[in-house]
Parts: C-alpha cells; structure tokens; sequence
C-alpha cells in the first residue's frame, strides 16, 4: 500500500470503524488512519501532534471501557492491517504485528512451526492489547502469560521536544530501553507510545530454529464440559461447587504441579440466561492425563448433589482451541456490555457465595448474558516475581470475571447496575473493592473498570493503580515520564506522570550538561504586579519573555485545526499579538488585562495593523458586563500567574462570559516537562484536570510549546538576576530547545474545556 486509508464520518466506514467490541461506547473522531507500516503509523502520529489533536490507537477494538471511542479523542489510530506472523532471524524472534488477532497468531505460530503462545479463548481480541496487559490463556498454567515470553518491543512514542520516535526495546539486560520493554510486560495499553511489533522469544531460548523458541502445545487435548442446571442448584448445592472448584485450585495451583497442565474455568450464568457450566482442558500427553481431569471432575463435584450433564472428547490442540474459543460475536450483535474483574487468592466466605447466590437467582432481573467466570490459573504463572514483570499479581490462582452483556441501549442503567451491585457486595468488606487480602489480589488491567478510580463507588481508600500495579507503579511511572513525558497517551486508567519525577529532556543529537541545574520556587510570588513590569519597574526583568511580537505558534496551530470559532475572549492578552492574529482571521475579539500601561501598547499595535479589537482593562477574575457573550476563550499564559485562591474564581468569572457550548483553550506552564530555566508557577496534567474540570468539562490536556522572546543570554542574565548563587553557565543550559529564531521554548499544557450547562 502506497499510504493509509483516512475514513473520515463522509465516508460509509465511518460507522464500522468509531465502534469497538462494545457498542456502548461510539467515538466520534475527526478521522480514523489505517496504517499498514511503522512509518505510517508515525507519520500519522506526527500529524495528530502538530494539530494539537488527542490521539488513540486500536488494535482488535476489545477495549471495555470508552478509552478508544472516548467523544474527546480527534484521531484514531488503526492498526488493524499490521497483521504479519513471521521469523525475525536477525532478532533470532518471532515478529508480530500489533494488529494481528489472537487467532491469527494462534494458527500462523503452530501451522509454521509447531509452537504457540500461552494467549487467551477469545480469539478476535488484537495482540496489541492483549500482550501489553499481560495475555492469560489456558496454557499459562504451563507457559506462565503471553508476556513472559516477551523479547522485544517496537514503540512509536513523543518525546519531550514533541518529537516522534520509534524505538526498538529489549530485554537484554544492558540494553538502555529496557524500562520501555518492561512496561508492555503488564503496563497495559495506551500508556506510552503506539506499539507496531513483539518480537517472541521465551526465555531460555537460544538458536535460530523458530521452532524452539516459543512454547510447544500438547499434541491434543482432553476436553470436557460439565453442565449443573439451576433447577438442581439449591443454596447449599451452589455453595459446594463453588467451594470446590475454588478450593481444588488453592491446593493445585503451585508452581511445578502435576496439575499444571489442566485448565478449567466456571461460568455462572444469571438463572434468565442458562445454568452453570464447566469447561475443562487436560493436555492429553501428559503422565496419567485421563485419571488426573477425572479426579479434578469428582471433586468439583463432590457433595454436590446435582446431576451434571458432562461432554468428553479428545481434539487436536488448534482444533480444542476452537473449541473453547470465543468469536468476535459482540459487533455482530451489537452488544453493549460492563465489565469487573479481580484476582484471588483464596475461597470466598459462605457469606459470599450466598450472595452470589441471590444474585444470579433473583426473579426481578433478566440477565441472558450476565455471568461470572472463574478461570484458573497460578502454576507458571507464579514461578515469576512480581517486580520482574509489570505484571504484579504472581501468587493468585483464580481470575474472576464478572460482566453483563445486552443490545439496548434503554437496558444500561439495569444491567450496569446489576454488575456493579454484585461486585460491590461481594467486596463489601473492603470497600466495594478487591482488595489485596488472603483472599483478594486487585484486578487485571485488561479488563478495564473505571468504577475503581471513583471514590464513591470504590471506597475502601486503596486507588485504581494500587489495584491493577501494586507496587509496581512507581516504576510504571518512571517509564511514563521518560517515554511520554507529556502525556501525549492517556485514558481514565493511564499510568499518570509522576509529580515529583521530571520528565526526562528531549532525546536530541546534543550532548547533556554534565551538571542539572534546579531552581527554588520559593521566591515566585502568589501575585503578580504586571503593572510594574510594563512600567519598567526595578523589579522587572529586562525582557518580557512573552512579549515575542508576533502570535503564540502554539495558538497559531489551534486556529488553523479549525478550534476557534465565533466571538473570541483574549483574556491575559499582554500585549495584544494573540488577539491581533484573531482579528485578522474574521473573529469579532475582545481583549482584556489587568494592566493598563500593556492594554495601551496593545491597543497601539492593533491601530498599526488595521484589526478592530475591543481592549478593556479589568480583573480577569472579576469579569463584569460579559455574561454569555464568547464562543471561545483563549488563555496564553495567564492562569499560571494566578494565586492559588484565585484561579477557580477565575475560571467561573470566564465560564460566565461564554455562550453555552463555549470552548476554552488555556495553556499553562507545566510541571513534569523539564526546562532547563526558571519560570513562574507550573501546573502538573492531573492538577489541570481537577481545578479546571471542577468548573469546566475538560476535554483533553496535551502537551505543546510555548515560545518566548529569550534568548541564551537573556536566560544566563534572568538566572544570574533570580539566583545570584546559582552557576550561570550557559553551556549547562544546553538541553535548552530552541525556536528558529533562536529562541527559547518551554512546554506547556494546551487544556481545551467546553462550557458546563
């Protein structure tokens, strides 16, 4: 293919391509990319970036949560043509391509070389996703996850310069990416960069066959299928069988066990949608195989009392596969659906199970495809420590899942609320949450659940990231700060950049200073006196860094991606260049600061172009006279010179000048992008979110460059002027990025909020 298939909502694949797998969620982008190629895929990346616009990547589109067809997103990013299986020789590993999907990789892996990867059931699910989250399948219990037998990784990222890089990341220990490798071993999606391939190799593999480097299935499989009708299923009898399949894997879950070539998994299904079935995988070359799934069977069912339908058969391993497997039947059948999850480590009390008793037999709820399902796991799983791996949870045995699936969209509120209120009172003890006791162990991050970042429905006090990472986050951090420092990828559970670890500096051909220079904030004031400084006042520095005579580049771009529209408030105008550049593009702008000697000058500078502009000197906190008049705001620079105390006055003083459906575009200088000079308050992504999102609703908070009218020299005297201690070198300034006119750039946060009401 010469380039990438761009559908915009003109075109008749629109509606296919905004949906994933659960069509609760339909997104509404400007465009969704096909790529085909690495390049592709940063040549769109790049393009996404320099329009200011929120990006998000898909590879199979089984995300539960509305992180790809999130409204707010602008550019999707699909990956689903990158689908190649193939031999790396000079990776000595075997590549995949993030679009393929785990069937794909399934019958490619065992058809060429008799090898396979420990993956899932669902067998449309993207490897993208699946492998970056970890990938549990029926084979982990032999195998351990997908990503244990993660070689390498290809990564298209942006870095602190706003820079598209690809990056390739092993796991060789002196490889100096290797932080990035480690973070797709359980980190999840969406958190770092776009991945394009994995390289396959499990450890311990060497040679060039690709024949051992991966992972042999069993010649065949045992299959079975137990079936127990809720008609037979009084309180006592479902109590027994959960307790016994629970407890039989507490007892055969440690690593090495004879058992560990057994996989089963227990679906309950709501009385309305079925009854409870068992389904069970023996590898059939296994030592006693036949005797071993029979006496996992009898104590499963011992004491029951039920009498079970049972299936047994002996396939081929791709055929049981299929078997077990799951097709991409939610789009077919345009399925909505919720879904919770969680690790265990221990049996449920009888206070537990009698709830989900109640649950599932309740007359009052019709749940065809409501269920729980318990899948067994540990054994390999747990032969690897937690820290070695993103992946924390290595000493549980079962991995629960509980969701409700169903297709109209008048049924959300029931059905999401029968989830949630199971789940809320099975972890009742612990907050509506699971977690990590001698029974529970947190949740998987690829069975997203955004319930557990809100504090009112998870109240056990223990945050979202604690449940997924443990303690592992930190370091997830790191790898967020040095790979994406400006949170170029987020969703509602992304790794956040860590407040107090700076982004690392723009990875450029220029040597780094042999010395960081830091500076103190302690003497930036809570106010500014702006009068003074555009008076010349002694206090003021020589050169106004904002005043760089011509509009912001970073409001310049917002223009032209078509973001600003109808009547236009310049609050903090300055000097009036920003407002100037508006006016001349046809929008009627009114312009406002604090101080009258800029509001003069700026006045002066419209007359000398010829642009109509309504300059008013007045307390931008305190705005009179204004109520619903703009289609837009624009804020360069001006609400981090706000005192704490004032900025959420400020922001309702602007949310009451705007129209209803107004758009606010604030840039802020921001915290955890590094800049090698001082500067006034900086504000971090999250802080952004929360004070502005308490007045505002918060579209997107990108990364973008701010220009100033200071030069190297310029910097040297502000440093020498601020610090008069400090060791004013200007070779130590040489992360500095420059514009092309030689002049210094600092990141910001570009915040774009609609009018709330």
């Amino acid at each position: 293919m010469t380039g990438p298939v761009v559908v915009g909502p003109d075109d008749h694949r629109y509606a296919e391509l905004v949906r994933g797998d659960n069509y609760r969620f339909v997104g509404r982008p400007d465009h969704v990319e096909l790529v085909s190629t690495p390049g592709q895929v940063a040549q769109a990346l790049e393009r996404a970036v320099r329009a200011g616009k929120r990006v998000a990547v898909r590879s199979g589109g089984h995300c539960g949560e509305a992180f790809i067809a999130d409204p707010d997103v602008r550019v999707v990013i699909d990956l689903s043509l990158m689908a190649d299986v193939s031999f790396d020789p000079e990776m000595g590993a075997v590549a995949i391509e993030a679009g393929a999907t785990v069937g794909h990789v399934y019958k490619t892996l065992y058809r060429n070389w008799g090898v396979t990867l420990p993956a899932g059931v669902c067998t449309a699910v993207g490897a993208g996703g699946h492998i970056t989250g970890g990938g549990y399948g029926p084979l982990s219990r032999l195998h351990g996850l997908v990503a244990d037998h993660l070689y390498a990784v290809e990564v298209v990222h942006v870095d602190a310069a706003g820079e598209v890089r690809t990056v390739v990341a092993t796991r060789e220990p002196d490889d100096p990416h290797r932080d990035l490798w480690w973070a797709h071993t359980g980190g999840g999606g969406g958190n770092f960069g776009i991945v394009t391939r994995f390289w396959m190799r499990s450890p311990g593999a060497t040679g060039t066959d690709p024949a051992q480097l991966l992972p042999r299935p069993p010649a065949s499989l045992l299959i079975a299928m137990v079936n127990w009708s809720w008609d037979q299923l009084d309180l006592p009898a479902f109590t027994r069988l959960i307790r016994n399949f629970m407890a039989w894997h507490v007892e055969h879950s440690g690593v090495g066990s004879p058992y560990a070539g057994l996989f089963a998994s227990l679906w309950v299904r709501h009385r309305s949608g079925g009854d409870l079935t068992m389904y069970v995988q023996m590898d059939a070359t296994a030592p006693d195989a036949e005797s071993r799934l029979a006496e996992f069977l009898a104590a499963v069912d011992e004491g029951v009392g039920a009498e079970p339908f049972v299936f047994r058969n002996e396939l081929p391993w791709l055929t049981g596969v299929r078997y077990m497997g799951q097709g991409d039947s939610g789009p077919v059948l345009g399925a909505r659906n919720k879904s919770k999850a969680a690790y265990l480590r221990g049996v449920h009390t009888d206070e537990q199970i009698a709830g989900l008793h109640r649950w599932f037999t309740s007359e009052d709820y019709f749940g065809r495809e409501s269920l729980m399902m318990l899948n067994g796991y540990g054994g390999a799983i747990n032969a690897v420590a937690p820290e070695d791996t993103a992946s924390a949870q290595r000493d549980s045995v079962i991995k629960a899942a509980y969701s409700a699936a169903w297709s109209d969209p008048a049924e959300d509120e029931l059905h999401i609320g029968w989830v949630r209120g199971l789940y809320e009172e099975l972890y009742a003890a612990t907050g509506g949450a699971p977690v990590s006791d001698d029974q529970a162990d947190g949740s998987y991050i690829n069975y997203p659940d955004v319930d557990l970042a809100d504090p009112e429905r998870n109240t056990s006090g223990v945050p979202w990231h604690q449940l997924y990472y443990k303690d592992n986050y930190p370091a997830l951090q790191a790898v967020k700060a040095a790979w994406d420092p400006r949170d170029v990828f987020h969703h509602d559970l992304s790794v956040r950049l860590p407040s107090s670890c700076p982004a690392q500096p723009a990875r450029s051909t220029r040597q780094a200073p042999e010395k960081a220079m830091t500076y103190s904030t302690e003497h930036i004031p809570d106010r500014y006196d702006f009068e003074s400084m555009y008076t010349g006042d002694a206090e003021a520095p020589p050169v106004q860094p904002w005043d760089i005579g011509r509009p912001q580049p970073a409001l310049v771009a917002v223009h032209e991606a078509g973001l600003i529209s109808g009547d236009v408030l310049d609050v903090g105008c300055g000097l009036g260049d920003n407002a100037a550049f508006l006016s001349s593009k046809g929008h009627r702008v009114t312009a406002v600061d604090v101080a009258e000697t800029a509001v003069k000058e700026a006045r002066r500078r419209a007359e000398a172009k010829g642009v109509d502009i309504e300059f008013v000197v007045t307390d931008a906190t305190r705005l009179t006279g204004f109520d619903g008049r703009f289609d837009t705001v624009v804020d360069s620079a001006c609400y981090h010179a706000l005192a704490e105390d004032e900025r959420k006055r400020y922001l309702t003083a602007l949310h009451d000048a705007c129209r209803p459906g107004a758009r606010l575009h604030l840039f802020s200088f921001a915290e955890e992008l590094e800049a090698p000079f001082p500067g006034p308050h900086r504000h971090s992504a999250q802080s952004l979110r929360e004070v502005v999102g308490s007045v505002w609703n918060v579209v997107s908070v990108e990364a973008a460059t701010y220009s100033s009218s200071l030069g190297v020299d310029d910097i040297t005297a502000m440093i020498k002027a601020e610090y008069p201690d400090a060791e004013a070198d200007p070779a130590q300034l040489d992360g500095l990025v420059l514009d092309e006119l030689g002049k210094a750039t600092m990141p910001v946060w570009h915040v774009v909020a609609e009018r709330r009401g």
